[in-house]
């Protein structure tokens, strides 16, 4: 079964602008997280999936030094492209994370892969770690559904049409509950978010992009203070998405789902 890992990339954020090229460890995140995806051996390809819009183009020269590959679609049909860089790069099977999750637990790809394998699910979520310790594995025949099923050319929120509808089966990954937290936020999305994970990259030492996901929650269990840099973040995230009326689940069917 070939799988690819499709990392959603753009640098249109206006929160914290070119937050994917801010450094830490003297490296930009995005160059870091594909370094991290780097060490899983089950993946067959590695895949920054951006727009076609020129302002991303630092994007496809980090994939390129990088030697991974790089796919550039639709800027605001996200759901559209990560299909078509699934169909491209003929992917049997796609886990997907947006960019501004730079710690996201690697570790978990092999059981993902071994989860779908058993069930077929057409959605794999495991939500129950630290926000931004995220992964979403996704059937290829589910993508296309999804595709199919929107009335809309909107779809950064594409999650939603799998979690707010009885269309599709949708499984949680079994995770050990030493890993379950909901009091850690580990994303870039603002500046409270950097200055949080210039702390953490420090605290866990050199190479931090290597730790694993235990080895992330322990330290921020002995060093919980640092989750106050950015722990008002997720009530502003929270806000913005309840906001955005593309965040709406709309069917063409003319359901709309809020």
């Amino acid at each position: 079964m070939k799988v690819g890992f499709l990392i959603t990339a753009r640098l249109k954020s206006t929160r914290l602008p070119n937050k994917l090229l801010k450094k830490v460890q003297g490296e930009n995140f995005m160059t870091l997280m594909i370094k991290r995806l780097k060490l899983s051996n089950e993946l067959s390809e590695i895949v920054v999936c951006t727009s076609q819009n020129p302002q991303d183009d630092p994007l496809e020269e980090i994939a390129r030094t990088q030697g991974v590959k790089c796919f550039r679609g639709s800027e605001e049909d996200v759901m559209l492209r990560l299909y078509e860089a699934a169909k491209k790069y003929n992917l049997d099977y796609v886990i997907n994370m947006t960019a501004d999750c730079p710690l996201l637990p690697y570790e978990l790809i092999p059981e993902m892969i071994v989860y779908y394998k058993k069930t077929g699910a057409d959605l794999i979520k495991c939500h129950d770690l630290p926000v931004g310790i995220y992964l979403s594995g996704i059937k290829i025949a589910a993508m296309e559904k999804v595709i199919e099923i929107k009335a809309t050319g909107f779809s950064e929120y594409w999650l939603y049409y799998f979690l707010k509808t009885d269309l599709f089966n949708v499984k949680s990954l079994p995770i050990k509950n030493s890993l379950k937290r909901n009091n850690y936020r580990i994303v870039l999305d603002y500046l409270e978010d950097y200055d949080f994970l210039v702390e953490l990259y420090k605290g866990l030492g050199k190479d931090a992009y290597k730790a694993k996901t235990d080895k992330i929650i322990s330290f921020l269990d002995n060093n919980s203070h640092l989750a106050d840099i950015n722990k008002a973040c997720n009530k502003k995230g929270e806000l913005r998405t309840k906001e955005d009326a593309t965040s709406q689940v709309i069917l063409k069917d003319g359901t709309i789902i809020k």
